[in-house]
């Protein structure tokens, strides 16, 4: 069992709970990371506590909080060559980041390997911030 922090209705912060979930593998395309950090961004606040907003992101309840996250890829599927057991990585998903295993899939974008000059804390907060001023410019 991993641990996750999730909400199971909408509101302020007093809706999140600590869950246990079941530990997954990674299937053929997808990679497990243990999560280290997780960033915060203004979205994750809106989604949770603006039910009308969570459609137009893919959000169903319960849902682990939190988009953006930085760790360390612990297992990898049969297909995965970009990555390997021990990389850094940093990321964004819908699935939820606040967790202490994530599964991404490597066909999607969303992960990416964190520069060594880079330390976790500082990559967890990378992700929809680089993504906003991307599409911004």
């Amino acid at each position: 069992m991993v641990k996750a922090l999730q909400y199971k209705r909408f509101g302020q912060p007093e809706v999140l709970e600590l869950v246990d979930l079941p530990t997954l593998e990674p299937k053929a395309d997808e990679v497990s990371i243990k999560v280290s950090h997780v960033g915060l961004n203004p979205m994750d606040w809106a989604i949770m506590g603006h039910p009308e907003v969570a459609p137009n992101f893919g959000v169903k309840l319960p849902q682990t909080f939190a988009y953006d996250f930085a760790g360390q890829i612990d297992q990898i599927g049969a297909e995965v060559t970009d990555f390997k057991v021990g990389d850094r990585v940093f990321g964004t998903t819908m699935k939820g980041a606040a967790t202490e295993q994530l599964i991404a899939s490597t066909k999607e974008p969303g992960l990416y390997h964190t520069p060594d000059f880079i330390e976790n804390d500082v990559a967890s907060t990378l992700a929809v911030a680089g993504l906003t001023a991307a599409v911004a410019l």
